[in-house]
């Protein structure tokens, strides 16, 4: 892992990557066109092409990558669940994410996330893109000028979730935004139906809706629920949100057994 993973020094030995680098889209052959560039930058880059989440979760377990390139819409699923436990795996050493996505949703995440590198295609000629590689596989993170507007609350940047919600209202939305009602979303947040009704009500009363459907329209907007190529309904914000929510129901049974040992 250590010749894997060893940084490159300066842009003369680029050329010499011979590690392993993903290209994941959902477009087959967008990605082999994102692939074929890659080989033109790092030409002895073990480059490899994928479509499915499950298959990119499969290769990153069985071998640490230098590099991974993924859109957000993949064939199985939303792309930025993926895009966070790469993050945080340990196995890839460089991530660029090459989307048109500026919700607000993934902008929260960008903001987090300092370590992913975001190319724009509608944004940013080819030429550019070869420099978001070197950028990437160098350490330093790219942004396209539009990500960098979205990212300081620019002019039509996404309203800013983590100051207009509640931790527990962005968890509640991450659920009922596909439409949940409030007996299932109890069931996976651990709340009582009437404190999801609760919260759902404060929830369309900040984003403007009236009713169950106008919430699904503006979770989508949001990026809090996606639409599969497969026509499936995906909810990444639960995604990104459930270990959170099992880390406090954790702490919260550690203080009530502290509390009956205390007795």
């Amino acid at each position: 892992m250590a010749a894997l993973m060893s940084p490159w020094h300066g842009e003369e030995e680029e050329g010499r990557v011979t590690g392993a680098v993903l290209v994941v889209k959902w477009d087959a052959l967008y990605g082999r066109l994102l692939g074929d560039a890659v080989r033109v930058v790092f030409p002895l880059a073990r480059v490899a092409v994928e479509r499915a989440a499950a298959d990119v979760r499969r290769r990153v377990a069985a071998e640490c990558h230098d590099l991974v390139i993924l859109g957000l819409s993949l064939a199985d699923d939303d792309g930025l669940p993926l895009l966070q436990d790469l993050a945080a795996s340990g196995r890839v050493r460089a991530l660029l994410t090459v989307t048109l996505r500026r919700d607000a949703h993934v902008v929260a995440f960008l903001r987090r996330t300092r370590s992913v590198s975001v190319f724009d295609p509608a944004a940013d000629g080819p030429e550019r893109f070869t420099l978001a590689l070197a950028h990437a596989a160098q350490g330093r993170r790219y942004l396209s000028s539009s990500v960098q507007e979205a990212l300081i609350g620019g002019p039509g940047a996404p309203p800013d979730l983590g100051r207009m919600l509640t931790p527990t209202e962005w968890q509640v939305l991450a659920v009922i935004g596909d439409g949940s009602d409030d007996k299932a979303a109890s069931g996976a947040l651990g709340l009582e139906p009437g404190s999801v009704h609760s919260h759902r009500k404060r929830l369309m009363r900040k984003l403007g809706v009236q009713s169950r459907n106008e919430l699904f329209r503006r979770s989508l907007e949001l990026g809090i629920v996606r639409i599969l190529p497969d026509g499936r309904v995906a909810r990444p914000a639960w995604e990104l949100v459930r270990s959170e929510i099992e880390q406090g129901r954790c702490e919260r049974e550690r203080r009530r057994a502290g509390r009956r040992s205390g007795k």
